[in-house]
């Protein structure tokens, strides 16, 4: 009689297919690094409004170069807008380049808690003996 575990809900059987390999290398991931993984860094969004501002303040000082404005309130505007811009997009951007997190660093981190001479020396010993991995019976 066939396991539960073999048969679908519609009792078809189910095939299971194994490609068999030398060793698995399994990693550790705090809940923090996977929330980081999964959004990406929150300084992204520094980076982003950071953009957004100088763009808006060179297309201002921009204007202001190219164009002869008659009213002066419209001059003014184009001018806070320039100079709020530039400072604003500044901080953002200084922001973001202190606090950033890449993901390559997280990952960096993960991969650093199995040290590579460990890992380096199990690929060896597997490569050594591959015969003795497949004189064995395949389960099942």
């Amino acid at each position: 009689m066939m396991s539960p575990g073999n048969q679908s809900e519609l009792g078809e059987k189910l095939v299971v297919r194994r490609g068999r390999v030398d060793s698995v290398d399994l990693f550790e991931v705090k809940e923090n690094e996977l929330e980081l993984l999964e959004q990406g860094s929150p300084a992204s969004l520094q980076l982003n409004f950071a953009i957004f501002l100088l763009s808006i303040a060179f297309s201002a000082i921009l204007t202001l170069s190219t164009t002869t404005v008659n009213v002066a309130i419209l001059e003014t505007v184009y001018i806070v807008i320039s100079v709020v811009g530039i400072l604003l997009g500044l901080y953002l951007l200084f922001s973001w380049w202190k606090t950033q997190t890449s993901i390559k660093k997280i990952v960096t981190t993960i991969r650093n808690r199995i040290p590579p001479d460990l890992l380096r020396a199990e690929g060896d010993a597997a490569k050594q003996s591959p015969a003795s991995a497949s004189d064995q019976a395949p389960a099942g």
